[in-house]
Protein backbone atom coordinates (compact mmCIF):
# COMPACT_ATOMS: atom_id res chain seq x y z
CA UNK A 1 0.00 0.00 0.00
CA UNK A 2 1.43 3.17 -0.96
CA UNK A 3 2.51 6.37 1.44
CA UNK A 4 -0.56 8.04 0.32
CA UNK A 5 -3.02 5.73 0.31
CA UNK A 6 -1.93 5.50 4.49
CA UNK A 7 -1.89 8.39 5.08
CA UNK A 8 -5.68 9.47 3.55
CA UNK A 9 -6.57 6.22 5.60
CA UNK A 10 -5.35 7.89 8.89
CA UNK A 11 -6.54 10.98 7.76
CA UNK A 12 -10.47 9.64 7.71
CA UNK A 13 -9.41 7.63 10.80
CA UNK A 14 -8.96 10.86 12.45
CA UNK A 15 -11.67 12.65 11.36
CA UNK A 16 -14.46 10.26 12.22
CA UNK A 17 -12.42 9.55 15.69
CA UNK A 18 -12.79 13.89 15.87
CA UNK A 19 -16.84 13.53 15.09
CA UNK A 20 -17.35 10.97 17.18
CA UNK A 21 -15.55 12.73 20.19
CA UNK A 22 -17.34 15.92 19.32
CA UNK A 23 -20.58 13.94 19.52
CA UNK A 24 -20.18 12.89 23.15
CA UNK A 25 -19.08 15.93 24.27
CA UNK A 26 -20.97 18.21 21.91
CA UNK A 27 -25.14 19.38 21.72
CA UNK A 28 -27.11 16.50 22.84
CA UNK A 29 -29.90 17.65 20.20
CA UNK A 30 -27.59 16.71 17.15
CA UNK A 31 -28.87 13.70 14.99
CA UNK A 32 -26.83 10.81 13.65
CA UNK A 33 -27.39 12.28 10.42
CA UNK A 34 -25.26 15.15 11.14
CA UNK A 35 -22.64 12.66 13.13
CA UNK A 36 -22.66 10.99 9.53
CA UNK A 37 -23.13 14.24 7.45
CA UNK A 38 -19.61 15.52 9.60
CA UNK A 39 -17.68 12.30 9.24
CA UNK A 40 -18.56 12.63 5.69
CA UNK A 41 -17.09 16.42 5.10
CA UNK A 42 -14.12 15.41 7.63
CA UNK A 43 -13.27 13.10 5.04
CA UNK A 44 -13.88 14.56 1.81
CA UNK A 45 -11.75 17.28 3.39
CA UNK A 46 -9.27 14.58 4.44
CA UNK A 47 -8.97 13.42 0.71
CA UNK A 48 -8.90 16.84 -0.75
CA UNK A 49 -5.43 16.88 1.73
CA UNK A 50 -4.14 13.82 0.50
CA UNK A 51 -4.71 14.69 -3.12
CA UNK A 52 -2.64 17.87 -2.77
CA UNK A 53 -0.28 16.21 -0.69
CA UNK A 54 0.05 13.78 -3.80
CA UNK A 55 0.23 16.51 -6.10
CA UNK A 56 2.92 18.71 -4.71
CA UNK A 57 4.67 15.19 -4.12
CA UNK A 58 4.25 15.04 -7.80
CA UNK A 59 5.32 19.00 -8.53
CA UNK A 60 8.27 18.16 -6.11
CA UNK A 61 9.57 15.13 -8.34
CA UNK A 62 8.92 16.82 -11.75
CA UNK A 63 11.27 19.49 -10.44
CA UNK A 64 13.72 17.31 -9.54
CA UNK A 65 13.52 15.21 -12.96
CA UNK A 66 14.40 18.61 -14.63
CA UNK A 67 17.27 19.46 -12.09
CA UNK A 68 18.69 16.15 -12.78
CA UNK A 69 18.23 16.44 -16.46
CA UNK A 70 19.83 19.71 -16.63
CA UNK A 71 23.01 18.72 -14.54
CA UNK A 72 23.16 15.91 -16.52
CA UNK A 73 23.45 17.84 -19.89
CA UNK A 74 26.06 19.80 -17.89
CA UNK A 75 28.19 17.36 -17.00
CA UNK A 76 27.95 16.18 -20.11
CA UNK A 77 28.81 19.26 -22.06
CA UNK A 78 31.88 19.82 -19.48
CA UNK A 79 33.37 15.86 -20.49
CA UNK A 80 32.61 16.69 -24.33
CA UNK A 81 34.96 20.57 -23.21
CA UNK A 82 37.22 18.46 -21.27
CA UNK A 83 37.95 15.44 -24.18
CA UNK A 84 38.00 18.55 -26.72
CA UNK A 85 40.80 20.03 -24.63
CA UNK A 86 42.55 17.09 -23.98
CA UNK A 87 42.66 16.17 -28.00
CA UNK A 88 44.05 19.69 -28.72
CA UNK A 89 47.05 19.25 -25.95
CA UNK A 90 47.78 15.89 -27.36
CA UNK A 91 47.74 17.28 -30.92
CA UNK A 92 50.08 20.02 -29.68
CA UNK A 93 52.68 17.39 -27.48
CA UNK A 94 52.73 15.51 -30.75
CA UNK A 95 53.67 18.61 -32.99
CA UNK A 96 56.31 19.22 -30.04
CA UNK A 97 57.51 15.19 -30.39
CA UNK A 98 57.34 15.38 -34.01
CA UNK A 99 59.40 18.70 -33.76
CA UNK A 100 61.85 16.99 -31.13
CA UNK A 101 62.60 14.47 -33.65
CA UNK A 102 63.17 16.62 -36.90
CA UNK A 103 66.13 18.26 -34.23
CA UNK A 104 67.50 15.27 -33.24
CA UNK A 105 67.31 13.63 -36.65
CA UNK A 106 68.95 17.30 -37.95
CA UNK A 107 71.52 17.43 -35.31
CA UNK A 108 73.10 13.68 -35.77
CA UNK A 109 72.51 14.19 -39.54
CA UNK A 110 75.06 17.19 -38.97
CA UNK A 111 77.58 15.34 -36.59
CA UNK A 112 77.25 12.41 -38.82
CA UNK A 113 78.46 14.94 -41.92
CA UNK A 114 81.36 17.01 -39.39
CA UNK A 115 82.62 13.27 -38.93
CA UNK A 116 82.58 12.05 -42.39
CA UNK A 117 84.49 15.53 -43.29
CA UNK A 118 87.07 14.64 -40.44
CA UNK A 119 87.76 10.90 -41.25
CA UNK A 120 88.21 12.19 -45.07
CA UNK A 121 90.63 14.25 -44.33
CA UNK A 122 92.42 12.03 -41.30
CA UNK A 123 92.52 9.51 -44.87
CA UNK A 124 93.87 12.19 -47.27
CA UNK A 125 96.38 12.92 -44.68
CA UNK A 126 97.32 9.54 -44.09
CA UNK A 127 97.52 8.26 -47.12
CA UNK A 128 99.30 10.71 -48.93
CA UNK A 129 103.10 10.11 -49.60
Amino acid sequence: MSNFMKTAIVIILLAVVAVFAYQQLGDDDRTVQDAVNDAGEAASDALDAAGDAASDAMDATGEALDDAMTATEEAAEDAAEATGDAIDATGEALEDAGDAVVDTVDGAANDTEEAADETAKEVEENTAP
